[in-house]
């Protein structure tokens, strides 16, 4: 999904080619490192006294949910997103919705490296995995983490979906319920 290069960003931050690949059980340990980067950049926005954003003994983050369900469980989906053949950053997708509502896909962690923030890589992923998976869909947005509701807000809107509608849900999340017709 190439689109034209934007002529605010540097010819050398253009990024022409974005995919979204489904992650192989081989790939497990490549999203496990990716999302070791997630949760530190994602720790920098915790309150200091939250049991979350801290690292073990071995210096690693902690990822409560586990990964290996995404090669287990069919309503759970992993992919890798590459920008011009390199790694730039993974989405995780299930089926669970954050207001117990009826849904079909949600994003359950959607991750772009910095290098990559702000060229395109991030929009154009998520509207390929949208796009892949018609139907009823939510996007979670945690409280502490304000970049991400804009861009959440202008990525579907761009769609264009239908019932398009913003809840508040628990936790301080802002959640976007939408549906992309198949």
């Amino acid at each position: 999904m190439a689109s034209e290069p934007d002529a605010s960003i540097p010819a050398s931050r253009t990024v022409h080619d974005v995919a979204l690949l489904r992650a192989e059980p081989a790939q497990r340990l490549l999203i496990a490192q990716l999302l070791q980067l997630y949760l530190h950049d994602f720790s920098q926005r915790l309150p200091r006294d939250s049991p979350w954003g801290e690292v073990s003994e071995a210096g690693l983050f902690a990822y409560p949910p586990g990964l290996d369900g995404y090669w287990q469980e069919p309503d759970r989906i992993p992919y890798l997103i590459r920008a011009d053949g390199r790694v730039a950053g993974f989405v995780l997708l299930h089926a669970w919705s954050a207001l117990d509502l009826p849904v079909d896909h949600a994003v359950a962690e959607f991750f772009v490296m910095r290098k990559y923030h702000r060229v395109g890589v991030g929009t154009r992923a998520a509207h390929l995995a949208i796009r892949r998976h018609p139907g009823r869909w939510e996007a979670a947005v945690s409280r502490f983490n304000p970049d991400a509701l804009p861009f959440w807000r202008r990525t579907v809107a761009a769609l264009p979906p239908t019932d398009l509608e913003e809840r508040a849900g628990d936790g301080g999340r802002t959640v976007l319920r939408f549906v992309v017709p198949g």
